[in-house]
């Protein structure tokens, strides 16, 4: 009797949960179109103010245009004026220094202050967390008119400590061989920034067994960071890496602002040269040309810390 109701039940069953999955697909279909129709505005938007200008950038490099006249097809050469130039070897030294310094000084500085808190006491941490995290929505020119004013020779704050200290006071921003260490040290000490809660967000997520595991062995503080944290948190230092690595290569605004590129070319920068060559000299193009040189180097950079800093899983 039992196999006779469920012959008699399974097609209509089956049968009733088509027709409950076709009327769901139905009702999740149906409001597909006024999604898209509200999705329009803001994806248009996105393609004319985002990917427009970066699209128009690329292609702009291979034409010679002063912003009025009619563009004019060059080529190649605005390209090859760039490598020529008597400033490009400098501007390549002073991008590595900074470059390289900034990424250094992020990884280390910020992944010591995650690791700090992380093994703080639970109250001490998030108030410590919470100090370091609000100078990230202090508004960038505001920082650099802080260390502007601390870096001014001999009436700066660390000119003035370094005087009581009977220390030399050098001009950090006018001297050729300090100008790009007076860059650097903008941000001091180097906390306040996205990587910090990028570390944070890794040490609180790894494995307690494996932490356990460590502290059961007897592992030291120093052995467990370099043979447990850091493996472990690769993808963040990854991340970390290009982040810093690209924010360096882009934001040339500190050195607009302080030094100009100078004393003489010790502070010129790739972006610095796009930026004076595109709104001051007028020469649209030739500034393209540095921003795609640019973009191509970043891309790079991104594809090679990519592959360096994949996990081993072997």
């Amino acid at each position: 009797m039992l196999t006779t109701f469920r012959a008699r039940n399974g097609p209509t069953s089956s049968r009733n949960r088509r027709v409950v999955t076709l009327a769901r697909l139905r009702h999740r279909y149906r409001y597909r179109p006024v999604l898209a129709m509200l999705l329009l505005p803001g994806m248009l938007l996105i393609g004319i103010f985002s990917y427009y200008p970066a699209v128009r950038s690329l292609i702009g490099g291979f034409y010679q245009w002063n912003g009025f006249s009619a563009p004019i097809y060059v080529g190649f050469s605005q390209f090859r004026e760039y490598f020529l130039s008597p400033n490009f070897g400098t501007e390549m030294k002073n991008i590595a220094i900074l470059a390289g310094g900034s990424v250094l000084i992020t990884l280390v500085s910020q992944f010591t202050a995650a690791e700090i808190v992380t093994h703080m006491p639970k109250r001490a941490a998030a108030i410590t967390k919470y100090v370091l995290v609000l100078p990230i929505v202090l508004p960038p020119l505001i920082l650099i008119d802080v260390w502007d004013y601390l870096l001014q020779p001999q009436y700066g704050l660390i000119d003035r400590f370094l005087g009581a200290a009977g220390l030399p006071q050098p001009t950090w921003l006018s001297d050729p061989h300090l100008a790009l260490v007076g860059i650097l040290l903008i941000g001091f000490p180097w906390i306040s920034n996205l990587g910090f809660l990028i570390f944070l967000g890794g040490l609180q997520n790894l494995p307690r067994e494996i932490m356990d595991a460590s502290r059961i062995d007897g592992v030291s503080t120093l052995r467990r960071v370099f043979a447990v944290d850091i493996p472990l948190l690769l993808p963040q230092f990854r991340i970390v890496v290009i982040l810093s690595g690209i924010y360096a290569v882009q934001n040339f605004v500190p050195i607009l602002l302080l030094t100009n590129g100078g004393p003489g070319t010790a502070t010129l920068v790739p972006g610095l040269d796009m930026y004076q060559s595109a709104f001051q000299n007028d020469q649209y193009g030739y500034g393209m040309a540095i921003g795609t040189l640019l973009f191509i180097a970043m891309l790079i950079f991104t594809l090679v810390v990519m592959r360096a800093l994949r996990p081993r899983t072997a």
